[in-house]
C-alpha cells in the first residue's frame, strides 16, 4: 500500500534509484514499518472494508534510532548518495527538542479524500496533544502543505535539495490545548 502511495512522490523519485522503483519503495517503506515504527515507535493503520487504505508510523525522537542504513542503501541503489546528501542537508532543521516525528504516512490513491489519513494520524497527535510533546514532519509535495495546515502543522522552513532535488518543507504542530472532557 505504502509502495503504491509513494511511487510518485518527489522525495521517492529523487532519492531511490528508478529501476523497479515501486518495488524499491515498497521494501524501503516496509523496513520503516518493521525496523523503526514497531520497534521503536508506533504504527497506526486505517481499512476500509478489512482491507488497510492508510499507514502512519510515528518515531519518538527520544527513542533509540535503529541503523538501518546498510539496508536502505541496497533499496536506494544508485540513488543512495542522493538519499545521504538530502538526509545531510535537512538535518540541521529538525526539532532538537523532544518530539514526534512522521516517518511517513501514505493513504491508497483511490481513498484520497475521504478523510483517512486524518483518521490515522489522529492518535498519535492526540497523544501528543496530552502529553504536551510537539509533532515534527517534511513533506516534498507542496500539496500536502494545505491538508497539514488543518492538522495545526505550521511550516517552519523551507528549502529546496542541491543538485536539482525537490523542494521539502519543515512543518511543526506546537501541542494543542487538551479540551476538559
Amino acid at each position: 500500500m505504502l509502495g503504491e502511495a509513494f511511487a510518485d512522490y518527489a522525495w521517492t523519485r529523487w532519492t531511490v534509484d528508478p529501476r523497479d522503483h515501486q518495488s524499491r519503495i515498497t521494501s524501503l517503506q516496509r523496513l520503516t514499518l518493521e525496523h523503526v515504527g514497531l520497534a521503536n515507535g508506533s504504527v497506526w493503520v486505517t481499512t476500509v472494508d478489512d482491507t488497510i487504505q492508510s499507514v502512519a508510523v510515528w518515531i519518538d525522537s527520544a527513542a533509540p534510532n535503529p541503523t538501518i542504513e546498510e539496508l536502505t542503501a541496497n533499496l536506494e541503489g544508485s540513488r543512495h548518495h542522493a538519499s545521504i546528501a538530502a538526509e545531510r542537508q535537512l538535518a540541521d532543521w529538525r526539532p532538537a527538542q523532544r518530539h514526534l516525528y512522521l516517518g511517513t504516512v501514505g493513504t491508497v490513491p483511490a481513498m484520497r479524500g475521504c478523510g483517512l489519513a486524518r483518521r490515522t494520524l489522529s492518535p498519535t497527535l492526540t497523544l501528543a496533544d496530552n502529553e504536551c510533546i510537539p509533532a515534527f514532519l517534511e513533506t516534498s509535495a507542496e500539496s500536502n502543505i494545505d491538508f497539514y495546515a488543518t492538522l495545526q502543522f505550521e511550516v517552519i522552513d523551507h528549502r529546496r535539495l542541491a543538485d536539482g532535488g525537490p523542494d521539502v518543507w519543515a512543518m511543526l504542530r506546537p501541542p494543542q490545548a487538551v479540551q476538559a472532557r
